[in-house]
């Protein structure tokens, strides 16, 4: 799909999540927003806590959207609810759309991790965190920097889109509305 990004209703779809620590899924939320950072659609997901399906479940809710005029998915974070690895490629070639992996933080022994969490799949997730490329640092206009990974866009239309939805810090404000309605419907249920 080509991105036009001089438009002033450019979409992005943020999606992040939240879950407690002895939990076995992931509740996910996408947050559509619009460049001029007006918010035109929601929804909840999940996904397994240490599981392989976190790629599935965000194409089943860009599906189920139902919508057309996305541009963009930007996710928080490639790796999700417990070392789920999203699959940047598979995901773009899936849904034709750019994807975008924002990260606050470089990653750190991740086959160690893997290796220690997960000892009968630590290889798939290691394989796919690798296809994912080399996560970049960035600067972004807010003289914040970030950690991304990206498919289906070049570095220089990544680095334009985070700076149109970044208002302040590191985090896109898709993303930063993504993970608050998803602490939301967490903090929800146990109350």
């Amino acid at each position: 799909m080509k991105l036009h990004l001089e438009k002033s209703a450019l979409r992005a779809m943020g999606i992040a999540e939240c879950y407690f620590p002895n939990s076995k899924k992931s509740t996910l939320c996408s947050v559509v927003m619009r460049s001029d950072l007006v918010v035109d659609g929601s929804m909840y997901g999940e996904s397994t806590v240490g599981g392989d399906d976190i790629t599935e479940s965000i194409s089943l809710m860009y599906d189920k959207m139902g919508r057309d005029d996305i541009n963009c998915i930007m996710i928080l974070g490639s790796i999700m609810s417990s070392y789920n690895v999203v699959d940047l490629n598979f995901l773009n070639n899936l849904i034709n759309l750019p994807i975008i992996s924002v990260s606050l933080k470089p990653p750190k022994n991740l086959e160690n991790n893997f290796k220690g969490k997960y000892p009968n799949s630590w290889n798939k997730k290691l394989k796919t965190y690798t296809k994912n490329g080399i996560s970049q640092k960035i600067n972004i206009k807010t003289e914040y920097f970030a950690y991304i990974q990206f498919s289906g866009i070049s570095l220089s239309d990544t680095k334009k889109i985070l700076d149109k939805f970044t208002l302040q810090g590191s985090v896109p404000e898709p993303l930063r509305l993504a993970k608050l309605f998803a602490r939301a419907k967490v903090m929800k249920s146990v109350s």
